[in-house]
């Protein structure tokens, strides 16, 4: 995977919930727009195994490149827990 540095600290996407998921669910109506899948994620080694809504397991980088893949995939996490 490909990544980049932005600015944008790890407490802020923690806090936030991750990344470009907020709101997937909630368009209701055909004039919403959900938000854009996050280009870019930050280049930090803290690797997430996760559970996604198709039943299957994968391993990131971190939880910002979970958030990503699910976007772009039309899935939701079902649940993440760090890796050693």
């Amino acid at each position: 995977m490909i990544t980049k540095k932005i600015g944008v600290s790890v407490a802020t996407v923690l806090a936030t919930g991750g990344i470009g998921l907020t709101g997937l669910t909630s368009a209701a109506s055909s004039s919403q727009r959900p938000p854009s899948c996050p280009k870019y994620c930050p280049a930090i080694h803290k690797p997430v195994k996760c559970k996604m809504s198709n039943g299957k397991v994968y391993r990131f980088r971190n939880y910002c490149e979970a958030t990503r893949f699910a976007c772009r995939n039309h899935l939701r996490i079902i649940i993440c827990r760090p890796t050693y």
